[in-house]
């Protein structure tokens, strides 16, 4: 979705569940059919692999079915309007998934993700109030990330790692928290297509661009990088929201 300058500064005032951390500049802006629905950042740290710290709150105007996880598929759970997450976790250097929990500060709930030694087995366990629970998740391979939805340092690092490792036939799996219609959490393959060049706007200037495709069932995702890989914007279609660094717009058609 192109944004203009104009709209993002908006989105900043109309869209606060929690202020944004004053020391980093991963700082990004939710959208939801061309509207701010809420914000996210998040610190990444690059040594022996990824390290992701990440938190991200959504506000909606309309109440939305949703259960404990980041998912807002209206096809189940308890009907909210509001939802507040903080995300860590680690991946090795080839963007596989290693180890991390999501936090929901509405429902106090923690989602914990934890591999059998195969790594073909996920144990998603949950916490809430003392009450645990858990159920698991078959892989068909070892290689995966865990990307919930609203969290655009998941996606930072996918692009990261499969550009510094890109797999042969292109096809990464997804671990997607609270996917609806596939029994709670599961999983989903993607397909990473070859970049094309293309124009923003950062703090005003104009920036070059890399413009990914990310298929998925018969749905794709656009995602825009710097040349050197820096996520500006991801627009997420089924799969969640669009994720829009402050500040940063594509050229208006």
């Amino acid at each position: 979705m192109n944004l203009r300058s104009a709209a993002l500064s908006l989105a900043l005032v109309c869209t606060a569940t929690a202020p944004l951390a004053a020391d980093t500049t991963n700082n990004f802006i939710l959208m939801r059919d061309g509207k701010p629905i809420g914000k996210a950042y998040y610190t990444l740290e690059k040594k022996n692999g990824y390290h992701s710290k990440a938190h991200f709150n959504y506000r909606l105007a309309a109440a939305i079915s949703t259960n404990n996880s980041t998912s807002m598929d209206s096809s189940r759970g308890n009907m909210i309007t509001e939802g507040e997450f903080t995300y860590d976790y680690k991946a090795d250097d080839d963007g596989n998934f290693l180890s991390g929990y999501i936090q929901s500060g509405t429902t106090q709930t923690i989602t914990s993700f934890q591999m059998d030694k195969a790594r073909t087995t996920v144990t998603i366990g949950e916490n809430q109030a003392g009450v645990s629970a858990s159920k698991s998740l078959t892989m068909p391979g070892p290689n995966y990330l865990v990307v919930p939805d609203y969290d655009p340092s998941s996606i930072q690092i996918f692009l990261a790692a499969a550009l510094a490792h890109p797999h042969p036939d292109s096809k990464y799996a997804f671990i997607v928290p609270g996917t609806a219609g596939r029994g709670g959490t599961s999983y989903i393959y993607v397909a990473l297509k070859p970049p094309t060049d293309a124009n923003g706007s950062l703090n005003g200037k104009p920036i070059a661009l890399k413009h990914y495709v990310l298929q998925y069932f018969k749905s794709s995702a656009d995602l825009y990088t710097d040349v050197d890989g820096n996520l500006m914007e991801a627009d997420m279609g089924n799969l969640s929201a669009e994720y829009v660094r402050v500040k940063f717009a594509l050229p208006a058609k």
